[in-house]
C-alpha cells in the first residue's frame, strides 16, 4: 500500500513538471529603428558619417594634406568593411530560401 501511495506521489510530481514551449508571435521580426540592419552595420554607418563630417571640417579649415589623406583612407576602409559585411549577410537576409543559394 505504501508503494502505491509513493507511485501516485511520483506521478503527481511528474505531471507538475510539464514543459511548454510558448507560442512565437513577434510583432516585429526586425526592429523598425534599425531599418533591417544589424548593430554592426549601424555602427559602421555612424563611423562613416562621423568621418565624412571630420573630412568636411578639415577641408573647410584648410588643414594639412596628410590629415585629409588619413581621413580619406579611413573612409575607404570603413566603406569596404560595410560593403563586405552587407554582401556577406545579404544571402541570409532573403525571406525565402536564403541558404538555398549556398547549396548547388
Amino acid at each position: 500500500m505504501i508503494e502505491k501511495k509513493q507511485e501516485k506521489e511520483s506521478h503527481a510530481n511528474d505531471a507538475q513538471i510539464a514543459y511548454h514551449t510558448p507560442i512565437y508571435s513577434p510583432d516585429h521580426v526586425l526592429s523598425p529603428e534599425f531599418e533591417g540592419k544589424s548593430n554592426y552595420e549601424m555602427g559602421i554607418q555612424d563611423l562613416i558619417n562621423n568621418s565624412n563630417h571630420k573630412l568636411q571640417k578639415l577641408v573647410n579649415d584648410k588643414s594639412p594634406s596628410h590629415q585629409i589623406y588619413n581621413v580619406v583612407e579611413d573612409i575607404k576602409t570603413l566603406n569596404c568593411l560595410y560593403e563586405n559585411y552587407y554582401i556577406g549577410m545579404n544571402v541570409f537576409r532573403n525571406a525565402k530560401g536564403g541558404r538555398d543559394k549556398l547549396r548547388v
